[in-house]
Parts: C-alpha cells; structure tokens; sequence
C-alpha cells in the first residue's frame, strides 16, 4: 500500500480562484445569459462539450420558469403566483395548471437545489403539495427532493426555518395518499403502470415496479430524516420502519436471481386504484372529471397485435417479468435502497451495472439503452410517439448516472464500473446535447428520446414526418406532421446540472458537511459560487498546475477565503472506487477528497461557526454519506 499524502500546505491568503467567463457560451445562453450569471454557480472544464451542456442546461431551466395563476393562492408562495417549472414548453393538453407535469419534477429539483435564489424551490414544492398541481399523475418523488435540497444549501439540515421542515406534514400526508391508493394489499408492494412511470410501452408493462417501490423507500427515508430534524422522534421511527419495508420488498420480492437484475412483479391494478379513478372520474371531483390528474391508462398503448414479447394478454401475474430495463437498474441505486453493508450483498447487487457497458445489454454509441439489446422486446413497438423499449431517453439516463454516482461515492468497491464507466457515461450523455441531431434545431438542444445507434431525436422526427417515420405522428397527427411537432424544443425532463456539480466536481451534501469526491480524471475543471451550507463555495482542480497557476492539485475556498490546497493523488481509474491498486494504464491523478462544513470557534453558546476545510483522505478511504466528521 502506498504511504499516504503529505499533509496539505496551509492556507494562503494570496490565492485566488479562477474567474470564469460567460462570454464564450453567449450563443448558448442567449435570453438567459443575465438570469443564469445572477443565479447559478460556474463552471469551466477541459471538456468543451461538457462545457457546452452545462451552460446550456442552465438556459433550459430558465426557460422552463412559469407561475402559477395569481388566482390559486398557495401558502408560502410568492403572491404574485407560485413559481414553477414546465416539462414542455408548448402547453400540451396532458399537462396541468400552468401547463405543469410532475412526471419530471424530481429532476427538477435535482437542477433547482444549485439556484441560489431559494424561492424557485421553495414555490415550486409549495406548488405540488399544497396548491393545485396533479401530483399523483405520474410517480413523484418530493421528500427526497426536499430533503436532498435540505442537506445542500442549509447548515442545519430540517432544522426550523428550512423547507424540509416547513413541509414535513404535506410530506407525510402525500406519502400516505400514494400508499391509500396504489397499495397493493395482495401481492404487499406499490403498485403502478409502465405508463404514471412516464414510461409508455415499457417492456415489463405494470406492475410492482423497481421504480415505485425504490421511491417509496427514499420518502420514507426522508421523512424520518426531517422528523428526527423536527424533534419529533415517534414520527422519525415510524417512517425508519416504513423504509424497511420498502428496502425489503425492493431486495428480496423485485431481485431475480436468473438475471442478476432487479425487474417488475406482474400484477393488476389494485381496487383501491381503480375507486381513485372513478372518482375522479366524477364532477364534484378536485378536477372536476378530469381523471387523467392521476391516470390515463394501463397497459401498452399502440402495440402490435400478435407480438411475442410482451404477451399480448400481460406478463404471468404473480412472476417477476425475465426482461431488463434501465429504469430498474437506476432506482434502487438512484433513491438508496440499496444498502451499502454488509459488502458482501451490496456487491451481489451491483453485478447488475455489468449491463451497462454490455452491447447485449444496455450500451450504445449515445447513450444507456432502456430496454436490454438482448431481449425479443427490445424496440417492440414504435407505433406511438413515444416508447421505452430501446431509444435513449435523459430522464432515464440522468437517473443512472445519478445512480452509478451513488454506488460509487457511497458503496465498498466491486468489480462492474467505476469512475472510468461514469465519466463516459457522463460525456456521452454532454455529446447528444452538442452533437445530436434534431429537426428545426442546430445543437445544443435536448428534445425527448434519442435513437441509440444513429443519434437522432426520434419522437422529434416522428412529428416532424420525417422517414422512415412518415405518418407516424400519433396524437394530432395530419398528413403525417403533428400540430406539436415542435413539442420536444429545450425538452426540461431530466437533470444534467446536478451530475455536472454533483459527479465531475463531486459536491455530496452531508448533515454537516459538503465532501468532494469527483467522479471524474478529467485535467482540470472549476466551480465557483456554489451557495452550499449557507457559505459560498469556489473548488478548482488542475492535474500539473498548468490551466489555473494555482498549482497542481486541488483548491478549496469558503466565503472567499482560501481553505485548503492539497496535491493530486494517484488511483485506478479502472476500478469502481477509485482505488490505488491496479495497471499502470489505468493509473490516473485525481483530486483528494475532502470535507468542507462549519465547526464552533470562539468556544460557548456566542462562539461563532467558522467554515472550515478537513484534512485531505486519498479517495478509497473514509465514508461518505450524511454522517458525521
């Protein structure tokens, strides 16, 4: 084992960190440029696609900011209206008030946590739990966001004062709502269609699905988290004893041993369901008959008749459905419901990311497949505008990379991916938003679901009647061109910023910490005005010193002040932790990792919270995770 760094040079008040540039990304920003330079952190990399992507992305969420109408007074809301955030920036006649979707919302979240502006958050959670958006149309996840959105940009996470505690009862009652209706009492799991997944013509169809049931542990994690917060420890046990539930039925009743894969239970829509829709379906309803506020349909929309797979009558109910899907790699990855001990069974589980880089399984040349190559339901249906049987879709790919994050920042090492897998996938995913090609538009664009092997948007070309998919508009079609063929422009369905500060510069909020653990050997890249903690933060990484002439190494500044410089330290890009053990191929500098947080100076209860930086760990050692330090 190689001897451990030398310990960091002391702090120097003559280093400064990088003044990052906007200039070079005005044809990107466009409209945005003033709103993005106000609100979001920077950032700069040896990457110029990434780059790109990110600046880009920034002016999609901007783009993407709407309110509520004036008229639906939410409390805690801005009176002017709620701010809130779109999917489509064309009103489409699926959406809801003010032509919101929730089937996007996490990921919108994700992206809104980094504003430094708080009321955009803040409203737009207001907006789902207390005022008149359709919440349960598609599956949501809204603790986690907040709690995550907690654990980012508050010192005290939950504490009084934070929307995590704000929110804790519409929370609580959200999280029983779902479980009142989507429960399902004979087969003991949640219950939803491949379609209120946002995932039309899935090929494991409804049932007890990966994703549901990893996103009831993550609510439920999340609430006992702010419960705990709150003081209120009944309510904390409570919800500690929902997530077992959940992490159970994820790990023992969805894992199937012949695929070394998590996959969907098949199983019919529960009564408790079915009652939900009818009422709904009436006019004294919250939506006055408008049913399709919590669900549309079930089962596979525009599939052929007389396909083998999926049988035309369903998957067997009861049997867990012998197909794998991108979907159920990401969630019980994505939403921590896979636990990171013992070793042993976190790496039984984690043989299932060997299929993100197989050809046969989920691999392409732009990006993770949703449907495993493989299967005889691989690309089964194209009939409908969209489907998740094969194409590339970003919700899904930020989702995994999200995921794949998770397992790496968190889990003990295994042998199916590492920091060489992320960074790929990572890039990748930056290069179909430079490089990807989309009717009516010149990149960097992002639009619905992306052809796998050929890197054009396909429900884009769909309704644009382009071949080989004349004719095939779907919905509104006309002579093969549909009325919302311009639909999918600046499509807001996925995150990428997150993964952007959360994975290239590694920024994982703690309960009392921010740690750095990049997931990525690119030379140099930069964050700055990051608002984590309450404190602004700079981070600058340069491999040898010579982008920045900070030196080489890693460069940490709180408030301004620079805290801490550490030196590069060598590890195996090839292996899932970043481990110093490996060939000397693989042998790359990274960045140490570090803790920055606020720790009591001046001693007593008037002692002042100072921000301070930990000494810095090679990157295999010391927990992450939201502990102490």
């Amino acid at each position: 084992r190689p001897p451990p760094p030398p310990p960091p040079p002391p702090p120097s008040p003559r280093l400064r960190p990088p003044q990052i540039e906007t200039a070079p990304f005005a044809f990107v920003l466009n409209e945005s440029r003033a709103w993005v330079e106000q609100h979001v952190p920077y950032f700069h990399s040896s990457d110029e696609d990434l780059n790109t992507a990110y600046w880009y992305r920034w002016r999609v969420f901007h783009l993407h900011l709407a309110r509520a109408p004036k008229s639906q007074r939410t409390p805690g809301c801005d009176p002017k209206g709620c701010h809130v955030i779109t999917e489509f920036l064309k009103k489409v006649p699926w959406s809801g008030p003010a032509n919101t979707i929730v089937c996007p919302a996490g990921h919108h979240f994700a992206e809104a946590r980094w504003v430094k502006d708080g009321r955009y958050a803040g409203d737009y959670a207001r907006f789902w739990l207390r005022g008149a958006g359709w919440r349960k149309q598609y599956t949501f996840w809204p603790a986690h966001s907040v709690w995550r959105h907690s654990l980012l940009v508050d010192a005290r996470p939950g504490a009084a004062g934070s929307l995590a505690h704000e929110l804790l009862p519409a929370l609580e009652a959200n999280y029983r709502d779902w479980v009142r209706t989507h429960y399902h009492t004979g087969a003991r799991c949640m219950f939803q269609s491949c379609h209120a997944d946002g995932q039309e013509n899935s090929a494991t169809l409804d049932g007890c699905r990966p994703t549901i049931n990893a996103v009831m542990f993550a609510e439920a994690t999340a609430i006992a988290a702010a419960a705990a917060a709150a003081g209120n420890a009944t309510l904390s046990a409570h919800f500690e004893e929902e997530a077992a539930r959940w992490r159970g039925v994820v790990l023992e009743r969805l894992w199937s041993e012949d695929l070394s894969f998590f996959t969907t239970l098949a199983q019919p829509p529960p009564k408790s369901l079915h009652d939900e829709i009818k009422w709904y379906r009436r006019k004294d309803s919250p939506t006055k008959g408008n049913s399709q506020s919590v669900q549309t349909y079930f089962g596979c929309l525009a599939c052929p008749r007389g396909r083998a797979c999926p049988p035309e009558r369903g998957w067997p109910v009861g049997k867990l459905v012998p197909v794998r899907e991108l979907s159920a790699l990401a969630s019980p990855w994505y939403f921590g419901a896979v636990p990171a001990a013992p070793a042993g069974r976190s790496r039984k589980f984690a043989t299932a990311w060997a299929q993100l880089h197989d050809a046969k399984g989920f691999a392409s040349p732009w990006g993770p497949r949703t449907t495993e190559r493989r299967s005889q339901c691989y690309n089964f249906s194209n009939a409908a505008q969209c489907n998740w049987n094969g194409p590339v879709w970003p919700f899904e790919v930020s989702k995994a990379a999200t995921a794949l994050a998770e397992l790496l920042q968190t889990h003990p090492p295994q042998p199916h991916a590492g920091i060489a897998a992320w960074e790929a996938l990572m890039l990748t995913y930056a290069r179909a938003h430079t490089r990807a090609r989309a009717e009516g538009r010149a990149p960097p664009h992002v639009d619905e679901d992306l052809h796998p092997d050929d890197g054009y948007w396909i429900t884009r070309r769909k309704l644009h009647g382009v071949r080989p998919w004349a004719g095939a508009g779907g919905l509104g079609a006309s002579h093969g061109r549909d009325w919302l063929a311009k639909r999918g422009d600046h499509y807001f369905h996925s995150s990428f910023t997150d993964l952007v500060l959360g994975g290239v510069a590694g920024l994982r909020a703690g309960a009392e910490f921010v740690e750095v653990r990049p997931l990525t050997t690119l030379r140099h890249w930069a964050v700055t005005g990051a608002r984590v903690k309450g404190f602004a933060l700079d981070v600058v990484w340069d491999a040898d010193g010579s982008r920045y002439g900070l030196g080489a190494g890693l460069h940490v500044w709180a408030d301004h002040a620079h805290l801490l410089s550490t030196p590069p330290v060598t590890v195996d890009a090839g292996t899932p932790s970043g481990g110093v053990r490996g060939r000397a191929a693989d042998m790359r500098a990274v960045p140490a990792r570090v803790r920055v947080g606020r720790r009591a100076s001046g001693g007593g209860a008037t002692g002042q919270r100072a921000v301070v930086c930990s000494a810095a760990m090679p990157p295999e050692e010391a927990p992450s995770g939201g502990g102490r330090w």
